[in-house]
């Protein structure tokens, strides 16, 4: 016989995978090192605190909105286990593939198609649709509105506090007051964006364990998760975003991360799960319009094909995966499974 605490093993070592997944991908603290307001392993060491914070602050009301607000009842353990193991191949292909996904999209994706396929089969509501709309409207307004707060903000900053730096002392000096707003937004980006990515690994515990009690641990792992996957894995996204792609200055990232903090923030204390990469590229593109230098290339339209795929395609792996279970699930039984 199989013990229960195994699968409860399996299941909190996948959450825990998909946690590192999520901060080797975190490129938050790349405008301060590519700024030169902080160097990369100061940054990655505050980036790591933050994300505990956060994820301990910030995540409760998001895990929530993730684990048991998206369906009507609580899932059985084993379905649970099957949506994380879905979202973890999904993340690991897309990641392979070099499509830079939302994690949000792939586990609301496979809520959806496992749930669907369930009402189908019992013939009763399971899926919340007034959660999966509230998400869907979130989706889609944080984009524009990190687009529209980039695009004031810098047009406001370059007409009327850059053309007063007439000389190389006044932008020196300029760039170091944006340096050390910069990094009090980024602070604010950093804890929001913990608060939310997390709930994005541990969100679905609460479906199997919905004793508020022990959400604060579910954080805590999070938490340790997305912290180790920043500093083994995502100081080289940090590195290759703030030092290698382009040239930052404080004065340029600030409206994008001003935008990107503002929304995640509203977000996060919302308990609504958004995409922190979406925001920042709109806020990217807002910057650019602002400036007159639209943005373009291959790397956003990967990101935008990858955002209509990622919830059909993850619904898909979900629910053949869910099929493949039930074909062999009395095999699970004869050892005294799930």
């Amino acid at each position: 016989m199989i013990s229960p605490i195994l699968w409860i093993a399996v299941l909190l070592i996948l959450v825990f995978i998909v946690a590192v997944a999520i901060g080797a991908n975190d490129e938050t603290m790349a405008s301060v090192v590519g700024g030169k307001v902080l160097k990369l392993n100061a940054a990655i060491l505050l980036g790591m605190c933050l994300q505990v914070i956060g994820a301990q602050l910030l995540g409760a009301g998001v895990s929530e909105t993730i684990g048991q607000d998206m369906v009507l009842t609580p899932l059985p353990f084993d379905f649970v286990l099957i949506l994380v193991i879905a979202m973890t191949i999904w993340l690991l292909v897309a990641s392979l593939r070099g499509y830079p996904i939302s994690t949000t999209h792939s586990i609301v994706g496979c809520v959806l198609g496992v749930g669907l396929l369930i009402e189908l089969i019992t013939q009763g509501p399971l899926v919340n649709w007034y959660t999966m709309t509230e998400i869907a409207i979130g989706w889609v307004l944080s984009p524009i509105f990190g687009l529209m707060i980039a695009f004031i903000v810098q047009l406001a900053v370059s007409k009327t506090i850059l053309p007063q730096a007439t000389s190389l002392d006044k932008i020196e000096r300029l760039e170091r007051i944006f340096g050390w707003l910069l990094l009090v937004v980024v602070v604010i980006t950093a804890l929001s964006r913990g608060g939310n990515d997390v709930s994005k690994a541990v969100g679905i515990l609460t479906m199997v364990f919905p004793d508020p009690a022990l959400w604060s641990w579910f954080l805590l792992l999070g938490g340790i998760g997305m912290a180790i996957g920043l500093f083994l894995i995502g100081r080289r996204v940090v590195a290759t975003v703030g030092m290698e792609v382009t040239e930052l200055r404080p004065s340029t990232s600030f409206s994008a991360e001003l935008a990107v903090a503002s929304v995640l923030l509203v977000g996060t204390l919302w308990g609504i799960p958004l995409s922190g990469t979406h925001v920042l590229v709109a806020a990217v593109v807002g910057v650019g319009l602002a400036n007159r230098n639209p943005v373009r290339g291959p790397g956003l339209n990967k990101i935008v094909i990858a955002s209509f795929l990622t919830v059909p395609l993850s619904a898909l792996l979900a629910v053949g995966l869910f099929w493949l279970y039930l074909a062999i699930r009395p095999f699970f039984l004869m050892l005294g499974g799930i």
